[in-house]
């Protein structure tokens, strides 16, 4: 029998009890649940993952519930802190097999962002940084502010994982599909990979860093989707 199950707290949210008593993340704080797709799926997930040792879902769950007003303002400006250096918007002009890769798998990434977004990112192809406009980083903003905890939450760790918050950002807001995603991010790796192989410490950690970013993806699945104006 399930030790978990979910209690009504407001018209929209529901407490996460467990033992018949509020469970809460380490630092104290009641675990606030919105309406999600499937209570069923969502507490047999929390059961489950409430048994492993250093689950990535129980720990997003508790870091989702832990963002206050200071905490929220140092994510968004760790996440602000990715846009001039994305990985889809440096191109390499002196490898060009890599080159015409990275302009079909990374382009429409950036024209979902222009589109829909207004976010117009433009391309390095210079080893000399050269940042992006000062508006994107306002509009950046402006979209972190309107998040829910669960999606800052989600779309942080997928921004740190990814190196890109242009890919994050299709992620969550088209239909991007997420295994082609990772594989997007990572195009250089696996290039590089394929020309002069792989050493088994990279291994180690790029497999390390897709299961990390797979449970990302659990994660959020059980929460709809975001949707941009």
């Amino acid at each position: 029998m399930s030790k978990f199950c979910l209690k009504k707290a407001s018209n929209n949210e529901y407490y996460l009890i467990y033992k018949e008593k509020p469970f809460n993340t380490s630092k104290g704080n009641k675990i606030l649940i919105p309406k999600i797709k499937s209570q069923t799926q969502f507490i047999k997930k929390v059961n489950s993952e409430f048994l492993k040792k250093n689950s990535n879902f129980i720990r997003l769950l508790f870091f989702s519930n832990d963002i206050d007003y200071n905490k929220k303002k140092t994510i968004s400006e760790s996440i602000l802190n990715f846009i001039d250096t994305d990985t889809v918007c440096f191109r390499d002009k002196g490898k060009p097999e890599l080159l015409e890769l990275q302009k079909k798998r990374w382009d429409n990434y950036l024209y979902f962002c222009n589109k829909h977004l207004c976010l117009d990112f433009h391309i390095n192809y210079s080893i000399f940084l050269q940042k992006q406009k000062i508006d994107i980083h306002s509009k950046i903003k402006k979209i972190l502010n309107k998040m829910t905890n669960y999606h800052l939450t989600t779309f942080y760790f997928l921004v740190t994982t990814t190196n890109s918050i242009v890919i994050s950002l299709n992620i969550l807001f088209s239909d991007t599909e997420a295994g082609v995603a990772w594989k997007d991010s990572n195009l250089e790796y696996e290039y590089n990979k394929r020309v002069w192989g792989e050493d088994s410490e990279s291994k180690k950690n790029f497999l390390l860093k897709k299961s990390f970013f797979t449970d990302i993806i659990n994660f959020i699945s059980f929460f709809d989707k975001e949707q941009y104006e």
